[in-house]
């Protein structure tokens, strides 16, 4: 877990697959710490990559820039990256960018509640 004031970052491995759970601003300052810990988790075995966004406050540039960058790097890899439950303030920025039309969404109900 990564944590700061206004930035939390959870993450459970279920399965082979890595479900990370950030709360807080996706932005310049947190999103290289989103992009680390996935691309961690992929080279430390998880076959996908699942962020669930239901707790993000605000997105900017970066934020977006951090998707993508999961996006093309885990998807071209043999594996998956794909985004879960999107905050009002995730989706809104997600809609306007076209970004929701790329990154495959998954059922958040699907994501395990544990840590491990």
């Amino acid at each position: 877990m990564v944590e700061d004031e206004i930035w939390r970052l959870d993450v459970s491995v279920v399965d082979g697959t890595a479900w990370l759970r950030p709360q807080g601003d996706l932005d310049m300052e947190t999103s290289p710490s989103l992009i680390r810990a996935a691309q961690r988790e992929f080279a430390g075995g998880a076959r996908r990559v699942v962020v669930d966004l239901s707790q993000i406050t605000f997105v900017d540039s970066s934020g977006i820039g951090a998707l993508v960058t999961l996006w093309r790097t885990i998807g071209e890899s043999p594996g998956a990256f794909a985004i879960s439950a999107p905050s009002r303030a995730a989706q809104s920025v997600l809609a306007t960018t076209g970004i929701d039309g790329l990154i495959e969404r998954v059922d958040s109900l699907a994501a395990p509640q544990g840590q491990v």
